[in-house]
This record gives structure tokens, C-alpha cells and sequence, in this order.
């Protein structure tokens, strides 16, 4: 061993074991899945047995490395684990927790169960305080590894290089770009929604308000004070509309005055506009 690692190569550790425990996990879990419903309603009843049995199976690790597979990634391991301590280590990690909880849960005494939550709230409260004891001043990263007096050591003599700012300040420039995509992007995406609206109504309507539908169905010239048919869509006049008897109705269509009644064509314009940029 070189010497003492640094707390943060210790949290490392305990964050990449405890990773690699739930991608196990998950892994058991989506076998279990895939199986019967009626052998899955078996495993759901051992689950606990599942859990413990995962745990010893990623626990060899440490018998044939000497260290779990997340110190052996930090390039650090416990000064004299043997396996006398790899032993004690499992029961009071592993395997005390799982049998506690499981003859608990056996028995289906409440005084029992209230027990256990005590306890449980104490031992959380120790590990709570001696936590934040280890994140102060160092030392052993849990309350565990304390009662054994399991400390973690770096394999190797950490070396001091030259620090390379380059990655750092193109890691720092892409993560304010994804900010301000994240930031921006709403504002953009309802612009952009609202111009695509404008454009359909552009298309829908583009060729009645530009083309040669415009020409009056009456006096065949150029609409003057357009109107427009809510059904039939012919367009006139307002004056042609008003001077042919029909109650301002199509003056093409007469067969169901109700119908075919005739509005402006700027106020149909602006009221399916608004629809429109509104959706």
C-alpha cells in the first residue's frame, strides 16, 4: 500500500459497488420477468433470498481481488482484508441486516416489528453522524468499516502532472450550451409552431384572398367589400349581395337561403386565424 486515500476516492467507491449492485438487480429482475407467472410469484416471495444471494455472489469478488469491483476501479483496497475480515465484513454488511428483517418478518409480532425499527432508526442515525464525522476529518467512510477498523489505502503512489484546462473549458462551454438550449427552447418551439399555423392558414386561405376566386360571382370584377359563403364559398360583392333580394344570401345558391349565407371574407379571415394561432 502506498498510503491513505482521499475521501472522495472512498465515496467513488462506494458509489460505483453500489451501481454496479443495481445493474445486477435490475438484470435479476428482468429474468424473473420473463419467466411463468407462477415461478415469478415464487421469486417475488423470495426476493429478500434473491438479494442476499446476489450480494454474496458480488462479495467473492473481494475473496479472489481483495477488494470490491468499486475500489478495484478507484485503484484502491483495504489494508490486510483477509478473509477472516472479508467474513465479517459480509455478516455485519449483508448478511446481519437480511436475517434480522427476515425472522421480523417471520414471526408477524408487531412488538417484534417495533423493535427492529428501532434499532434500524438507531443504527441509521450512527452511520448518519459517523458519515458526516468522515466527510469533516476522514478516516473510515462507514460505521461498518470502523467496528472493524477497515481502512482504505491507494495501490499505488498518486503522481502530481501538469493539469490539461483544455477538456475542462470545452466540457464547461458544452454544458452553458445545453443550458441555453434547454433555456431558449420553448420560446423556439412556440415560434416556431405559431409560423407554421400562420403557414396553413396561409395555404388555406391564400388562394381565395390572391387569386381569381376573388372576382365577384355577380358582377364578374374584382370584389368590392368581398363576402363569402359559409357553405359554398362563392364570393361577391356586399352591394351585389345586398341589391339581389336574397337576404344576404349566395346569389348563386337560392335553393336554402339558410345555408348559403353569405359573411365578410376579412372577419371569416380573422376569426379562423385566430383558431388557428390559438391551437
Amino acid at each position: 500500500m502506498a498510503c491513505q486515500c482521499l475521501r472522495v476516492d472512498q465515496l467513488d467507491a462506494h458509489v460505483l459497488d453500489s451501481e454496479i449492485r443495481t445493474i445486477a438487480q435490475d438484470s435479476v429482475d428482468d429474468i424473473v420477468n420473463q419467466m411463468p407467472v407462477w415461478i415469478s410469484r415464487i421469486f417475488e416471495k423470495l426476493r429478500p433470498e434473491l438479494k442476499v444471494t446476489l450480494d454474496a455472489v458480488l462479495w467473492t469478488h473481494r475473496f479472489s481481488r481483495g477488494a470490491s469491483p468499486g475500489q478495484e476501479q478507484m485503484d484502491i483496497a483495504y489494508s490486510g482484508y483477509s478473509p477472516k475480515l472479508i467474513t465479517q465484513h459480509f455478516v455485519l454488511e449483508v448478511f446481519l441486516p437480511y436475517i434480522t428483517r427476515r425472522l421480523t418478518d417471520l414471526s408477524g409480532r408487531m412488538e417484534f416489528a417495533r423493535i427492529y425499527a428501532k434499532l434500524e432508526a438507531i443504527f441509521e442515525l450512527g452511520s448518519l453522524l459517523h458519515f458526516l464525522y468522515f466527510l469533516r476529518s476522514g478516516g473510515h467512510s462507514t460505521l461498518t468499516e470502523s467496528i472493524l477498523s477497515l481502512r482504505n489505502w491507494n495501490n499505488h503512489q498518486p503522481t502530481i502532472s501538469s493539469v490539461n484546462y483544455d477538456n475542462q473549458n470545452r466540457e464547461l462551454m458544452w454544458h452553458a450550451f445545453r443550458d441555453v438550449i434547454l433555456l431558449t427552447y420553448p420560446f423556439i418551439e412556440r415560434i416556431r409552431q405559431r409560423v407554421v399555423r400562420k403557414q396553413k392558414l396561409v395555404r388555406k386561405f391564400g388562394s381565395t384572398i390572391g387569386g381569381s376566386d376573388t372576382e365577384c360571382v355577380v358582377c364578374d370584377k374584382p370584389a368590392v367589400i368581398p363576402m363569402i359563403g359559409q357553405k359554398c364559398g362563392h364570393v361577391a360583392c356586399y352591394t351585389c349581395v345586398a341589391t339581389s333580394g336574397n337576404s344576404m344570401s349566395c346569389p348563386l345558391c337560392s335553393e336554402d337561403k339558410e345555408e348559403q349565407r353569405m359573411e365578410f371574407l376579412a372577419k371569416k379571415l380573422e376569426e379562423d386565424s385566430a383558431i388557428l394561432i390559438d391551437q
